[in-house]
């Protein structure tokens, strides 16, 4: 195994482990100790690799994020562009659901400053940021008028809205199921877009 290699298992290892923890304790409970004591790494090791709990918890929501907007977008097969957009919609919100934990995770980290920090973090160079991916497949949806940078900002609303959705419907005193509020979010996602 290459020095690459090794370092990448580490790093999976400390996420594995961390998801287990999250899912065990709850996001806020888990202590970076938890993490470490569930893996066959030293404390200190965390460090090299996570400058500290939040900074590990964005790393798996960008993993989490770009895993499934790839997965989904390979999913819709629609041609109508608007379409296709609310069955992706439709397909992350389905995934969500049946993940809580990966929603709260995205929910509580997903934010502008992540998006910044993507943009502006050598880690995350190489990847394309979901928002970027999502805008760059349905940036036709979009007046001509409407600025790229105004685009990436109406479509991270979008995700917020959708993310919100499936928080109010997961709520135990929720009056709507997620089946009864799709509907309403569609229309919702078609009138912002225009």
């Amino acid at each position: 195994m290459t020095p690459e290699e090794r370092k990448i298992e580490k790093e999976n290892k400390i996420i594995r482990a961390a998801l287990v923890s999250f899912e065990e304790k709850g996001i806020e409970a888990t202590s970076i100790r938890d993490i470490m004591s569930r893996t066959d790494l030293g404390l200190g090791t965390f460090y090299l690799y996570f400058r500290d709990k939040k900074d590990l918890e964005e790393k798996i929501v960008l993993d989490i994020m770009m895993e499934l907007t790839y997965s989904v977008e390979s999913k819709c097969k629609e041609k109508d562009l608007k379409k296709r957009l609310i069955s992706f919609f439709d397909y992350i919100i389905d995934h969500l659901i049946n993940n809580p934990l990966e929603l709260k995770l995205i929910s509580s980290n997903l934010n502008w400053a992540l998006y910044a920090k993507v943009e502006n973090d050598n880690r995350f160079k190489e990847a394309e940021t979901t928002l970027h991916f999502i805008l760059n497949k349905y940036s036709n949806l979009f007046p001509t008028i409407v600025s790229y940078e105004e685009r990436l900002f109406i479509m991270s609303l979008i995700i917020k809205i959708v993310l919100s959705t499936c928080e109010s419907a997961l709520k135990n005193d929720s009056v709507l199921g997620i089946d009864e509020m799709k509907p309403v979010l569609y229309k919702v996602v078609d009138r912002v877009i225009g």
